[in-house]
Parts: C-alpha cells; structure tokens; sequence
C-alpha cells in the first residue's frame, strides 16, 4: 500500500472511493479485533467513513475504551487527622482590608 507511508493523516484518503486492497485490509483489521483508531488511522480515513463501510459490509468493530476519569485527589484528607484540617470558614474568610468590625 503505497500511501499508508505519508503522514497527511485522514485528508489523504477521506472522500475517496474505496479500493478493493482498502475493503481487504479493513475485513482483516476487523476480524482481528483491532480498534476503530487504529484502522482509521491505518487506512487513512475518519472514524465516520470506517464506521459506514463496515456496517455496510456486516462487520462488527472493536467498541472503543471508555474514558475513565481519574479518582479525585484526597491528599488532605489523607495526610491530616480531622482535628488537624483546617475549617471550610478559615479557608474562605475574606481579609479586613479596611479595619471594619
């Protein structure tokens, strides 16, 4: 496959009709199990276009990894005893800049 060199990304391929060694490839990447990413990216084609071939050709792809948003940060709750942390009204009290009681 001459093209699959270039690093245009999508733009080399996008629009294009597809050839037979394209339909050949995406069969074979699908049976593998490879995922929707790598065959757009191996075929040079967006998400879209691989997704419409291979529903037009009956082939079921790799769902792709859900995205998993990392656990929030306790550090402050795990590095001091509750008596230690300070309260939520130190933390927001607002300076006396003008001598107001």
């Amino acid at each position: 496959m001459a093209y699959a060199t270039k690093s245009a990304g999508y733009a080399r391929n996008a629009g294009k009709r597809w050839r037979g060694e394209d339909v050949k490839l995406l069969k074979a990447l699908a049976r593998q199990g490879a995922s929707l990413r790598l065959i757009s990216l191996k075929l040079g084609r967006p998400d879209n276009a691989i997704r419409a071939k291979a529903t037009h050709l009956g082939l079921t792809l790799k769902a792709p990894a859900p995205v998993v948003a990392p656990p929030p940060s306790r550090t402050l709750s795990r590095l001091r005893s509750p008596a230690q942390r300070p309260d939520f009204e130190s933390l927001t009290r607002q300076p006396d800049l003008f001598g107001h009681a």
